[in-house]
């Protein structure tokens, strides 16, 4: 269930109200302008509150399991490593998925993202919570088809920029959202970095929030 505050942030305006009552279907319609999805690759659309049994763990292990890496990220950063948090942020009734799959295994998760559709500080943004693709089918463009995917899905629902957060010792990841266009968002915790002349001390923080415009 969402709490007070990601409802709030569900309900914050008449767009974002909007985009969260599309169902997958819906949503799905935004592969009529995506580009670049391998012809090995099938994309399918799910609501959180629709995800299989299966499915819900693959996407887990995703993080718990075959990305360790990350998860050693995670655990030696100031957000800290908390498994029944993060599955509670991760399978959120407001979350949309969407999923990869090879076309000769519909069965099994290539890669996914997960994201939500918020209104925060006056702006309608959607949240890109989640962008895994998992180690046997990295390197074939999917997580930039995903991302151009979120681009066109938050354009057509009217949203004004897509935002996520990421540690900075996930220099690959940082490599990639800079590739592809993102920036600091005014919101992060270091976009304006103050010292101490202007009797504000400087942010110790491990993260970041990055955005891209949509409009």
């Amino acid at each position: 269930m969402p709490t007070e505050e990601e409802k709030s942030l569900s309900e914050g305006s008449e767009t974002v109200r909007r985009a969260n009552t599309q169902s997958a279907k819906q949503l799905a319609l935004a592969l009529q302008s995506a580009v670049g999805l391998p012809d090995a690759y099938d994309c399918v659309f799910w609501l959180a509150d629709e995800l299989l049994e299966d499915t819900r763990a693959q996407l887990w292990q995703s993080i718990d399991g075959n990305m360790r890496e990350l998860k050693v990220a995670y655990i030696n950063s100031s957000m800290g490593w908390n498994p029944p948090e993060k599955r509670q942020e991760l399978f959120n009734s407001l979350g949309r998925f969407i999923l990869l799959s090879p076309v000769n295994k519909p069965d099994e998760v290539a890669g996914y993202s997960a994201f939500r559709f918020e209104h925060e500080a006056e702006e309608d943004i959607l949240y890109c919570y989640e962008l895994q693709i998992n180690p046997l089918h990295q390197r074939k463009g999917l997580g930039r088809f995903l991302m151009n995917l979120l681009e066109v899905i938050g354009r057509r629902t009217k949203m004004e920029k897509i935002m996520l957060t990421v540690l900075d010792n996930n220099l690959a990841a940082n490599k990639f959202y800079k590739q592809i266009r993102f920036q600091l968002d005014e919101c992060s915790p270091t976009y304006e970095d103050l010292d101490d002349e202007n009797g504000t001390e400087k942010v110790d923080v491990d993260y970041q929030i990055l955005s891209k415009l949509l409009t």
